[in-house]
């Protein structure tokens, strides 16, 4: 049955139906990681993930796919979702903007859809270069990304469980202490270190990058 990209996923009411939304995901990574536009993304050693994101973030924060995904929308999640949400270096913007460039350019080829050119036009080289800043600026990161950008800076291993639970425990002793500064609140609401742990999700390492030298860690999502 042939995939169509124009499906409803959100029900009376507007909320997403988990099910079918995680079906559409996975046919539509599928396809695009089978595509030309994917298999030239791997020639640049370039592994798909980023693609994924956006369209979860799209679906879950905005309640768009990339159907009915307008160039405000797109630029919603790499300029405000992405930074404040994925716990990921800033020297992975350029990498972003490519994947996405890739993505949009086998949307409007394989679908005809009427928004990819003008998603497209959002993803330049000003793109690269804003996405970077913005990923770079402490102020910008929720408080699941600031805990991991945090545990990262004191030396832990935040790509792997136990990375992450080693970290949680000094951060932990350190506030029973008095020694450890809290998390920054940026507009926030307050979480306890354990409910914190519950909104981090680790995001498997990807072939192409950990074969890359100056291998990157994972990122991670909240």
């Amino acid at each position: 049955m042939a995939f169509n990209i124009r499906q409803s996923l959100f029900d009376r009411d507007g909320m997403l139906r988990e099910k079918a939304a995680e079906q559409y995901k996975e046919q539509l990574s599928k396809l695009f990681f089978e595509s030309p536009e994917g298999q030239a993304l791997l020639d640049e050693g370039i592994e798909p993930g980023w693609s994924d994101m956006m369209v979860d973030f799209g679906m879950s924060y905005l309640g768009v796919t990339p159907a009915t995904m307008s160039p405000g929308d797109l630029r919603e999640i790499l300029f405000d979702l992405f930074p404040r949400k994925v716990s990921a270096e800033a020297d992975e913007a350029p990498e972003v903007i490519r994947e996405l460039q890739y993505f949009w350019k086998f949307i409007e080829r394989e679908f005809h859809l009427k928004n990819a050119a003008a998603c497209l036009k959002i993803l330049d080289d000003e793109a690269a270069y804003e996405l970077k800043e913005e990923m770079s600026n402490p102020a910008n990161f929720g408080m699941a990304k600031s805990f991991v950008m945090m545990g990262k800076d004191q030396g832990f291993d935040m790509s792997t469980e136990e990375g992450l639970r080693e970290w949680m425990e000094t951060f932990n002793a350190g506030i029973t202490a008095g020694t450890q500064p809290r998390l920054p609140l940026p507009g926030e609401p307050s979480k306890s270190p354990s409910n914190l742990r519950d909104s981090i999700q680790i995001v498997p390492p990807t072939p192409g990058r950990t074969a890359r030298a100056g291998r990157k860690k994972n990122r991670r999502k909240r």
